[in-house]
């Protein structure tokens, strides 16, 4: 078991520390080479997306429903150790699950967390939502069950209404099973330590329309760490993909420069 990692290498390097795109529960690599892998690369950033194990096209696929929480929590942690110097870790949604997991075992150089899954579980967001929106509610609930997820799901759930309609359709056909006993996993309740990572810069942001993970959970995590949160409005959950993607890469890369990890161009 192990992941895989998809590269878009700077034709001009800013000196600064690769920088290790995480994806979330249902996807893969593929949701950060749409759009941000060749923006970084071109901003002058050693960029890498992580394909966490099970994803469609891999040997291990087959074996998607054996892999727990911990199994890809150990595997982008193998993928840290193969970079010489730490990465920024971007994780989205579970990928910033995983993310804050990582930092608290592992050194980076710095965590960015779109959309996370708060520390804590989904157990309070997916309350939240129940309450809101029932029907949204039922329907995730049918996909994480193995259901394919509808058109009106991915819309509902993913992106603002400023998405046209075949580019759903095409991010549609590469979404993909996911883990049954990895989704559990993200409702058991952990502690969260940020002392773990204490001096490790943070950022935080979530999407205004986001109903899985609303901006109040991503204030939350925010909190958790002693930082706040940037609620990108007018956008949903898939915030690499959305329209308006070019607002999150320019205030991560404007973030970046700000920690002083962007090298020295």
């Amino acid at each position: 078991m192990s992941a895989q990692l998809v590269h878009s290498a700077p034709k001009k390097s800013n000196g600064g520390p690769p920088l290790l795109f995480v994806h979330g529960a249902f996807s893969g690599a593929w949701c950060w080479e749409e759009h941000f892998l060749p923006w970084f690369a071109k901003a002058g950033f050693d960029a890498y997306a992580i394909d966490l194990p099970g994803r469609i096209g891999r040997p291990d696929y087959e074996n998607l429903q054996g892999f727990t929480v911990a199994d890809y929590l150990n595997a982008m942690l193998d993928a840290v150790k193969q970079f010489d110097t730490p990465p920024v870790l971007i994780g989205h949604s579970m990928g910033g699950y995983l993310g804050w997991r990582a930092a608290e075992i592992s050194s980076l150089a710095g965590l960015v967390l779109m959309a996370p899954v708060p520390p804590t579980g989904m157990a309070a967001p997916a309350m939240q939502l129940m309450v809101s929106n029932p029907e949204l509610f039922m329907d995730m609930s049918e996909i994480t069950q193995g259901e394919a997820a509808s058109v009106e799901t991915l819309f509902a759930t993913l992106f603002s209404n400023e998405v046209p309609q075949e580019t759903v359709m095409r991010h549609l056909k590469r979404f993909q099973n996911e883990s049954r006993l990895a989704v559990a996993g993200l409702y058991t309740t952990g502690f969260p330590n940020a002392l773990a990572f204490w001096g490790t810069p943070v950022r935080v942001m979530g999407a205004g329309l986001d109903p899985l993970i609303p901006p109040a959970h991503v204030h939350w995590t925010a909190s958790l760490c002693g930082r706040s949160a940037h609620i990108y409005q007018g956008m949903g959950h898939g915030m690499m993909l959305d329209v308006g993607w070019e607002r999150v890469a320019e205030g991560i890369a404007e973030w970046l420069v700000e920690q002083n990890l962007a090298g020295n161009d």
